[in-house]
C-alpha cells in the first residue's frame, strides 16, 4: 500500500472475517495500544486507508462480503468487503442502481464510500442521505447501532430500513476507523430509469459554469449534473486535449421511463441554456459516442486511473461556495483537472482541483499541496476528512470545532488507537 498523501505503512495485516473478530481485534488492541486504521478496499481518493503514524495494524475487512439485498424495500444491507461490482447484476435484474461516487472505481467497498462521504454522482438529485441505518463496534470495542438495526429484528426485510436522520449515525461518517469500525449498513437504492439523455453546456470560465449551474439545478430535473474543465472531460471521453473543447463543459444527464419524459426535459434545459445566453448542445464536436462514454463513466467509474495514466494524480478535495471557487482555481496549473459538483442547490459546491507528478517529484508537489490548501483555508473553503498531510492546519483553523470532537472522541477511544493523527468526525 502506498499513497501521494502518506510514507508510513502499517506495521503489520489483519483480516477479520466477521464482526465478532472484529471486536476481538479492537479489544486486543486497546489492551496492547496498537493504532488501527481499517481498509476496506483502499480506493479512495486521499490514502485514507494508511496510517498516519508509525507501528499501526491496518484492518483489513474485503472478506467481509454479506449481502441482503431487499428489492421490496429499495435497500440493500452490506459488509465492508461488499464493492459496487459486486451488486452490479442484482441491482440490473431488480431494475435498480447504487448511487455511483466520482472517481471511485467499481471495486470499490460500498460501504466505505458511502461511510466517508466519498461525492456521488447523484448528490444534486438525492442528496447526501444514502446511508439509512448501521451497526459496528465503537473504538473502546463496545456493540452499537442505529435506527432499526438497534432494535430486536422479527423479520429480515426490517433490519434493512430506520430512521435516516438519527443524527448520531453522522458522527461516524467520513472516517470508517475514527469512532470505530463499521460492520455492516444499510443504503438506499434508486430506480435505474430506461431511458436516458445527455447534454452539454460550454462556458467560458468557471464563474459562468457555476452560475450555469445553478440555473439547471433550479429545474431540478437532471439526475446527475456537473461541470468539469477540458483536461477533465478530456480525460473521462479519453480523448487528447484539444482546442475543440470549452474551458469548462456543463453535463447534465436526464433520465425518465419514456422519450416523452426525456423530450420535455430536454425542451426545459435548452430553454435555459438560451436565458443564460448559450446554447444546450446534443453532443461534442469530434467525439463520437460521448454520451455513452459519459453514462459508461457515470454507471461504473474508472476511478483515478482515468486521470493518472504514466503519471501521479492527487486531487484537492473541498468544498465551497462560488465566489471561493472563482478565487481559488487560480492557484491550479492550466493543465490541473477540475470537477464541480452542485450542492445544497448550487449554494454551495463538491470542488475538486488536482496537481499532475511523477513519482520523483513527490516531495516538491507535496509542498506545493501544502501550500495550496493553505491558501484555500484562508479563503474559507472547507476541507471534509482533510488528508493527513493538512489536518494539523485545518484542525488549527477551527480550533473550537475540533476541541468538541476530540472531546467525543476522548469518550469513546480513551487509548487513541483508533485512526490516530487523522481528522474527519
Amino acid at each position: 500500500m502506498s499513497s501521494f498523501f502518506s510514507d508510513y505503512q502499517p506495521e503489520r495485516t489483519v483480516r477479520p472475517k466477521n464482526a465478532g473478530e472484529v471486536q476481538e481485534i479492537i479489544k486486543k488492541a486497546n489492551k496492547n495500544k496498537t493504532p488501527l486504521v481499517p481498509v476496506s478496499s483502499g480506493t479512495n481518493l486521499q490514502g485514507t486507508h494508511l496510517p498516519s503514524v508509525k507501528g499501526a495494524t491496518a484492518v483489513d475487512l474485503s472478506l467481509m462480503k454479506g449481502v441482503y439485498f431487499d428489492e421490496g424495500n429499495r435497500n440493500v444491507v452490506v459488509e465492508p468487503g461488499v464493492t459496487f461490482a459486486d451488486l452490479a447484476k442484482q441491482c440490473k435484474k431488480a431494475g435498480l442502481k447504487t448511487l455511483t461516487a466520482i472517481d471511485i472505481p467499481k471495486d470499490a467497498s460500498v460501504l466505505s464510500t458511502y461511510l466517508e462521504m466519498n461525492p456521488l454522482y447523484d448528490w444534486p438529485k438525492y442528496h447526501p442521505w444514502e446511508m439509512l441505518t448501521m451497526e459496528g463496534y465503537r473504538a473502546d470495542g463496545q456493540h452499537f447501532a442505529t435506527g432499526q438495526m438497534a432494535m430486536s429484528q422479527d423479520r429480515p426485510d426490517k433490519y434493512s430500513w430506520g430512521c435516516s436522520f438519527a443524527m448520531v449515525s453522522r458522527l461516524f461518517c467520513q472516517a470508517q476507523g475514527t469512532l470505530g469500525i463499521i460492520t455492516k449498513v444499510a443504503v438506499t437504492l434508486k430506480t435505474a430509469f430506461p431511458k436516458s439523455d445527455v447534454l452539454y453546456f460550454d462556458c467560458r470560465n468557471v464563474n459562468q459554469a457555476t452560475k450555469a449551474l445553478k440555473a439547471f439545478m433550479a429545474t431540478e430535473e437532471p439526475h446527475e449534473i456537473f461541470a468539469v474543465n477540458k483536461t477533465y472531460l478530456a480525460e473521462l471521453l479519453g480523448v487528447k486535449l484539444s482546442g475543440g473543447l470549452a474551458p469548462w463543459t456543463v453535463v447534465l444527464v436526464n433520465r425518465g421511463a419514456d422519450k416523452a419524459e426525456i423530450s420535455y426535459k430536454r425542451k426545459d434545459a435548452v430553454s435555459v441554456g438560451k436565458a443564460l445566453g448559450g446554447k444546450v448542445r446534443f453532443s461534442i464536436k469530434g467525439v463520437p459516442q460521448a454520451s455513452e462514454k459519459i453514462l459508461a463513466e457515470i454507471t461504473s467509474p474508472t476511478g483515478a486511473a482515468v486521470h493518472s495514466g504514466s503519471r501521479g494524480w492527487a486531487p484537492v478535495v473541498s468544498i465551497a461556495t462560488a465566489k471561493q471557487v472563482e478565487k481559488c482555481s487560480g492557484l491550479f496549473s492550466s493543465s490541473s483537472g477540475a470537477i464541480l459538483l452542485p450542492l445544497q442547490a448550487g449554494g454551495a459546491f463538491y470542488y475538486q482541483s488536482d496537481l499532475r507528478f511523477r513519482a520523483s517529484e513527490i516531495p516538491e508537489v507535496r509542498k506545493k499541496y501544502i501550500a495550496l490548501c493553505s491558501k484555500m483555508l484562508k479563503a474559507g473553503v472547507v476541507f471534509p476528512r482533510p488528508s493527513a498531510l493538512i489536518a494539523q492546519q485545518v484542525a488549527k483553523q477551527y480550533p473550537d470545532n475540533f476541541k468538541l470532537l476530540r472531546s467525543i472522541k476522548q469518550a469513546v477511544d480513551p487509548n487513541n488507537i483508533m485512526n490516530p493523527g487523522k481528522l474527519g468526525l
